[in-house]
């Protein structure tokens, strides 16, 4: 059924497409089936060479809250930039062409900045396809800045800005893990949250970019997890960060010396009231001293070490 658009609606949701004639309707459906619905669509075709132009225009043929654009290959980054100058809402939400945006999404993620003051907002989501299972994403800013050291931790295709920050802040070109350094930027810029909640299923599949940049992105996200370390921690010896730096590439370590350095930052980490922060702070420990074994029995004497500090809740108080 055909809407009437809203020239000032409260989201404007930005979805970017580049062949993915294979997943992109069930993309555009999650959306439109959303449970709010002062929205409007904004989709821009990046040059497919498949049959993505036409399913877009079949759907914006049939809900005019859907506004269509199409360009040449300009890659993702122009992409988005080009959707959010488009946005008239005063929040824009990223969708990507491959995720299932569940019907709840936009009302869920709109309630909470709206409540929490949140300029910047994620949420947990599922894997689907060739990976599965729920991924757990830390509420609070503080939280995230710290788990950030180890992985994207605000998916690009689950958040929602304020326009101002988005419009004000665009991608920079060049970049493979353009949500990483995105973020990194946005940690001293903008108040951060993530829904505690699973708003989104992430599809995982073999043409996936992730996938098909792996190396590159690889060498994106340490390239910029050391600038972001030391903007943080800016008098950390450079022994320090690269223990640390061999906990989030699941790299044993070295030496004894090198495992208790990695030991007292995952301890230094875990101190915030989140529990499951602590959680994974823990399990990093556990499982970077099973990679560690080749240390010999010194590995199993600092592991109980610290694993007992962990238990007796060295983590419970934020610095």
């Amino acid at each position: 059924m055909t809407r009437r658009p809203n020239p000032a609606p409260a989201v404007s949701v930005v979805m970017t497409v580049y062949n993915g004639a294979a997943f992109v309707a069930e993309a555009i459906e999650a959306i439109l089936g959303q449970t709010l619905e002062d929205f409007e669509f904004i989709i821009v075709d990046d040059g497919s060479t498949d049959g993505s132009p036409e399913v877009v225009r079949r759907y914006a043929s049939g809900d005019s809250r859907i506004r269509p654009f199409f360009s040449g290959h300009g890659g993702s980054h122009s992409a988005i930039n080009f959707g959010v100058r488009q946005a008239a809402g005063k929040w824009i939400a990223r969708c990507d062409h491959d995720d299932i945006s569940l019907p709840s999404r936009l009302r869920t993620q709109l309630d909470w900045v709206q409540e929490t003051g949140v300029d910047i907002c994620g949420s947990s989501y599922e894997n689907i396809g060739l990976r599965e299972g729920a991924a757990w994403c830390p509420e609070s800013h503080e939280a995230i800045c710290r788990e950030m050291l180890f992985r994207v931790v605000i998916l690009c295709g689950a958040t929602m800005m304020r326009a101002e920050i988005a419009k004000s802040n665009p991608y920079r070109e060049n970049i493979f893990l353009d949500d990483y350094e995105w973020l990194v930027g946005m940690t001293s810029k903008a108040r951060l949250g993530n829904v505690p909640a699973v708003l989104l299923k992430r599809r995982c599949h073999e043409l996936q970019a992730s996938r098909l940049n792996a190396e590159l992105i690889k060498s994106d996200f340490q390239r910029y997890r050391f600038q972001y370390f030391y903007s943080r921690y800016p008098n950390t010896p450079l022994s320090d960060y690269l223990a640390l730096a061999r906990v989030s590439d699941k790299q044993p370590m070295t030496s004894p010396a090198e495992l208790r350095r990695a030991g007292e930052w995952l301890l230094e980490l875990a101190r915030h009231p989140d529990p499951l922060l602590r959680k994974m702070m823990a399990q990093r420990w556990l499982e970077t001293c099973d990679r560690s074994i080749v240390l010999g029995d010194n590995c199993g004497t600092i592991f109980r070490e610290y694993r007992e500090r962990f238990d007796a809740g060295a983590g419970n108080n934020e610095n």
